[in-house]
C-alpha cells in the first residue's frame, strides 16, 4: 500500500511530474485486476436470455441435443418448430415435446409454471443443406406474428475413420451435413431477421472440441466444425449490422443415439484415445447451452477440457473474462503438449503395425504393409 500511496504522491509532486515506471505499473496492476473481474460472468449477474416467450427454430430436432432442447424450451415456458429429415423420429419427437405442453396446461391451473400466453410445437420434415430449402423452412414455420426469435443449429453427424480409407462421397457428405446444414441455416435467420425488422434474435451454433482440437479418426467431422467455428466467428461481427447475436456452442461427447452410430465406424485407437463412459447427457448439454446463452458467452463449453481448449483459441469474438482465461491458457498451453507427447503420439505410434495391416485389407496399396493372421476382436 505504501508503494502505491508513493506512486500517487508522485502525480501531486511538482518535482516529479510524471511518475516512473514502476509507479505507473503498481497503479496499473490494481485497475487491470478490477477490470478482469468485472468481466467475469458471475453466476448471479442478470440474465440475458429467457426461453419464456421465444420462438424457437431447431434443426436436427428429433434427436439428441436438438431434442432436448426442445423439451427445456417448452418446460421453461416457450414455443419450438422442430426440424429433421426423418420423418418419423420428427412425429415421435413432436408427441413427446407435445406432451410436455399438455403437463403444463394440465388440471392445477394455478400453477405457477403456467402462461399468459399459447405455446405450441411444430414439426418440419426438410434437408436444410441448401439455402433455398433453409429459406422454405423458415418461411414454413413463420407467422404474421410468431416468427423465430433464436435459431439453433444442430444438426450434424459423424463418420469417424482414417481419412485414406475413405470415399471421396464420405468426406463431401460429412462437409455437406455438419457444415453447409448450418451455413444454410444462419443466411436463412439473418435474412428473416433482417426482413422482418426483429432486434435480439440470435443463431446459435453447434460445433465442437473437435472444431478446435483435432484429433485421429475425424477427418471427416473436424475440419466441418473448425469451418462452423470460423463463421461463426466471423458473422458475430457482421450480425452487429443487424442487431443480431451470434453464439457457438463447443459440446464435447455427448451420449445420444448419434454416438452410437459413430462408434460402429469409428477406428480403436480413436476409442482408446476418448475414453470410455466419459459425456454428458443431451439435456445436461442442452442445460448448459442454455445457461451459456443467459450469461451472453459467445463461445459456450459444457467441460473442462473444451474450456480449456477454448480459452487457449484466439478469435476476434469476445472470451469469457479475460482473467480467468488468462489462467486457463496458460494451463492448457503445459497440459496440451503433455498429453500430445505421453497419450496422443505415443499411443498412435504402437498402432502402426496393426494399422497398416488393416489399411491394407480395405484396398489401400500399402508398401510393406505386415501380413496378419486374423485382427483382434474390436473392442467396444
Amino acid at each position: 500500500m505504501s508503494s502505491i500511496s508513493d506512486a500517487l504522491h508522485a502525480f501531486q509532486s511538482e518535482a516529479k511530474p510524471y511518475p516512473n515506471a514502476t509507479s505507473l505499473l503498481l497503479l496499473l496492476i490494481p485497475a487491470l485486476v478490477l477490470t478482469g473481474m468485472i468481466s467475469l460472468p458471475l453466476p448471479f449477474g442478470r440474465s440475458h436470455w429467457s426461453a419464456k416467450g421465444k420462438h424457437a427454430f431447431i434443426t436436427g430436432g428429433s434427436s439428441g441435443l436438438g431434442l432436448a432442447l426442445a423439451e427445456l424450451i417448452v418446460e421453461r415456458g416457450g414455443s419450438v418448430t422442430l426440424v429433421a429429415r426423418d420423418e418419423s423420429r420428427l412425429s415421435s419427437a413432436k408427441q413427446q415435446v407435445e406432451r410436455l405442453l399438455s403437463v403444463r396446461a394440465g388440471p392445477n391451473k394455478g400453477s405457477s409454471t403456467m402462461t399468459d400466453y399459447e405455446q405450441f410445437v411444430q414439426a418440419i420434415s426438410a434437408d436444410v443443406s441448401s439455402f433455398e430449402a433453409a429459406r422454405r423452412a423458415v418461411q414454413q414455420a413463420s407467422t404474421s406474428t410468431c416468427q423465430p426469435d433464436i435459431f439453433f443449429c444442430c444438426a450434424g453427424a459423424a463418420t469417424p475413420g482414417f481419412f485414406v480409407a475413405q470415399s471421396e462421397e464420405t468426406l463431401r457428405r460429412g462437409m455437406n451435413t455438419d457444415y453447409w446444414t448450418s451455413a444454410s441455416m444462419a443466411h436463412a435467420a439473418l435474412r428473416s431477421f433482417i426482413s422482418s425488422g426483429k432486434k435480439g434474435g440470435k443463431i446459435v451454433f453447434v460445433s465442437s472440441i473437435l472444431g478446435m482440437f483435432g484429433m485421429v479418426g475425424y477427418a471427416e467431422y473436424a475440419p466441418a466444425k473448425a469451418a462452423i467455428c470460423s463463421l461463426a466467428d466471423t458473422l458475430r461481427s457482421e450480425a452487429l449490422l443487424y442487431d443480431t447475436q451470434v453464439h457457438c456452442y463447443l459440446p464435447g461427447t455427448i451420449l445420444s443415439p448419434g454416438l452410437e452410430r459413430e462408434n460402429r465406424t469409428k477406428p480403436n485407437i480413436t476409442l482408446k484415445l476418448e475414453g470410455t463412459g466419459s459425456g454428458l447427457t443431451p439435456r445436461q448439454c442442452a442445460q448448459g447451452l442454455l445457461k451459456g446463452l443467459s450469461r451472453n458467452q459467445f463461445n459456450i463449453t459444457t467441460d473442462f477440457l473444451t474450456e480449456l481448449v477454448r480459452s487457449a483459441h484466439l478469435q476476434n469474438s469476445p472470451g469469457n473474462g479475460w482473467i480467468l482465461d488468462g489462467f486457463k491458457c496458460a494451463l492448457a498451453r503445459i497440459v496440451q503438449p503433455l498429453w500430445r507427447w505421453i497419450e496422443n503420439d505415443r499411443a498412435i505410434q504402437k498402432e502402426k503395425k496393426m494399422h497398416l495391416a488393416e489399411l491394407q485389407k480395405t484396398g489401400v496399396k500399402v508398401a510393406g504393409a505386415p501380413v496378419l493372421a486374423s485382427a483382434p476382436p474390436r473392442s467396444e
